[in-house]
């Protein structure tokens, strides 16, 4: 594939195209995860010491966010690759920020840990066959390990190539191992390539329109974007306004009682 080719089946106006399902759908639900919630605190994994000083958030003032620490994530470079995987998915241009602006690998990091990362309130017995179309992918591997091999095989891939980390190549290079996933061109232990580039792309469309409580969209920057208010109680005063009403965005956080 060429580099135009590239920079055009990964340009944010094609991305986008799934826009309204991401609008409609999983921000109206406020994240993929909500109907997934369980009792898996317990599972969750801590942060190894010596990630935890590597990754104090960054902060547009002097308050610390404690949204932002490991919460599936052991590794730093593990983090790194899905930041790096998600901002080629969802890059920055002229419409506004991309993926690692908006936070989304720490979104990914934070359902990982979650009902989401153990495919909570799934049915994952088998048989495991080749479904249809309609059906979707079936694989026996829990979402956590999914992303493990993917990251795996990304940066694999990347050493083999360039005998580098994926996330420090070059984007037209890392455009080049997404693309193969995406395509199927690549072998993953367990599942199909492409099967874990849907699971990547849709945690990142997720993470880019949450709401800012689940750790992506900061400061509902994506929201912004697609003018998109966000999370108000009652519509009641604009209902019968004629055209279209731009409001200021509002996160769940604005209702809680003070």
């Amino acid at each position: 594939m060429s580099n135009k080719e590239t920079e055009k089946s990964f340009s944010r106006r094609n991305f986008l195209k799934m826009s309204g399902v991401a609008t409609g759908t999983l921000v109206t639900g406020t994240y993929l995860g909500s109907l997934l919630k369980d009792d898996t605190s317990s599972e969750i994994q801590q942060t190894e010491v010596q990630d935890q000083e590597a990754h104090q958030p960054e902060s547009d003032d002097a308050t610390q966010n404690f949204n932002h620490a490991f919460k599936y994530f052991q590794h730093k470079d593990e983090f790194q690759t899905i930041e790096a995987a998600a901002e080629r998915i969802f890059p920055e241009d002229d419409n506004g920020p991309g993926a690692t602006t908006l936070g989304v690998a720490w979104f990914i990091d934070h359902e990982l840990a979650g009902g989401y990362g153990a495919n909570a309130r799934e049915y994952m017995k088998g048989p495991f066959k080749q479904g249809t179309d309609y059906q979707g992918p079936q694989y026996a591997l829990i979402r956590r390990d999914i992303f493990a091999e993917g990251i795996r095989v990304m940066n694999a891939e990347a050493q083999s190539r360039h005998e580098m980390a994926f996330f420090d190549l070059e984007g037209e290079q890392m455009d080049e191992i997404l693309t193969e996933m995406q395509n199927n061109e690549l072998e993953m232990k367990g599942i199909k390539s492409n099967d874990f580039f849907e699971e990547l792309r849709l945690a990142t469309l997720s993470g880019a329109y949450a709401d800012p409580l689940y750790g992506g969209n900061k400061g509902m920057k994506s929201w912004d974007m697609k003018k998109f208010p966000g999370a108000y109680m009652s519509y009641a005063n604009e209902i019968e306004t004629e055209g279209f009403v731009e409001k200021d965005p509002q996160p769940l956080s604005s209702h809680i009682s003070h």
